[in-house]
Order: structure tokens, then C-alpha cells, then sequence
């Protein structure tokens, strides 16, 4: 089951926050998001943008399936290479590509 519910997802940051020792105001800075909006996402009031949710999980180093996304990877260079570009753009770019590949897809299967 995946948890998307936004207070399970703000108590299990809070909780890895915690865990590592960081006040809001640090994990705010170390992810590029507001204090405010911090806290928010924090106590359920915020969901975190995927983007933001991504760089939360990755400066608090918390694991996929925490928050139970179970993901079955096989281990290849060009998926590695995949993710760390989808991590590593804005939703628009993403929004942009998405449809590139969208369009590959259709003529490819035409």
C-alpha cells in the first residue's frame, strides 16, 4: 500500500528529521524550501511537490519504502542514468520530455 496521505508523509519527515539530528530551519535550507513551508508539510497541511518530496527523501536519506513504494529495479546503467535525470529537473522540463517521449512512443508504435 502506498502511503500518500499528507500527516503520514509530514510525521515520517519529521520523524527522519529528527533522527538526523536537524532543526526545520536547516532542513529548509539544505532542500531549498521555506521554513513555512517546512513546518507545513511537517504537521499535514502541505503536500511536498514531487520535486520537493525527492529532495526532502534524499537530504534526510530516508528510504522509498517508508512511505510504501516498493521498487523493483534491475540494476542497468541507463536506468540509473534516468532517474538521476528526472531528479535533477524541474516539473517543467519533466512536462516537456514526458510529451517528447509521448510522441516517440506514438510514431514508434504507427
Amino acid at each position: 500500500m502506498v502511503f500518500c496521505d499528507k500527516e503520514f508523509i509530514g510525521k515520517k519527515i519529521k520523524e527522519f528529521r529528527k533522527k538526523a539530528k536537524l532543526t526545520q530551519a536547516q532542513l529548509a535550507e539544505k532542500t531549498g524550501i521555506s521554513e513555512t513551508h517546512m513546518s507545513k508539510i511537517e504537521i499535514g497541511a502541505n503536500a511536498p511537490t514531487v520535486e520537493n518530496f525527492l529532495k526532502i527523501i534524499e537530504a534526510l536519506d530516508i528510504p522509498i519504502d517508508e512511505f510504501g513504494i516498493n521498487i523493483k529495479s534491475k540494476k542497468s546503467e541507463i536506468r540509473e542514468n534516468f532517474l538521476k535525470f528526472i531528479y535533477e529537473n524541474s516539473d517543467s522540463n519533466l512536462e516537456f520530455y514526458y510529451g517528447l517521449f509521448n510522441q516517440i512512443n506514438y510514431f514508434k508504435s504507427k
